[in-house]
């Protein structure tokens, strides 16, 4: 019965605003679920928390200060893979905060092309 309640109240909520139901429909997509609670459901299983031990493959994790969605969750995953992950902070006094660092591309893309360069250079 809760899964009803909250499908119907998401449903009521998505027409009050039609730019957050497309973000909705955009978002939930990849997940192929019915119903808002099930793509919920589906969200939760990307959990890498069992399997990051395995990674092998190098990671490099970016860290934005004031990360609005996922907040520690960088840490979180260097913490998990600590052979293979390079986590690099992103601050507000560089202009780079907030998830992707969407004010500071340049910056973002300088740091993620010099570590490229020095992880294929060996």
């Amino acid at each position: 019965m809760r899964t009803h309640a909250f499908d119907r109240d998401m449903e009521l909520g998505m027409r009050l605003s039609r730019s957050t139901a497309r973000t909705w429909r955009f978002r939930a997509r990849p997940y192929g679920a019915d119903g808002y609670a099930a793509t919920l459901r589906e969200v939760r299983r990307y959990d890498v928390t069992d399997v990051a031990d395995r990674i092998s493959t190098p990671l490099l994790i970016t860290d934005p200060e004031g990360e609005q969605f996922w907040p520690g969750q960088s840490r979180r995953l260097a913490a998990l893979t600590p052979g293979v992950s390079t986590l690099v902070p992103f601050t507000a006094a560089e202009g780079a905060d907030g998830h992707c660092q969407p004010l500071a591309r340049a910056l973002t893309e300088q740091r993620v092309f010099d570590w490229l360069d020095g992880y294929l250079r060996g």
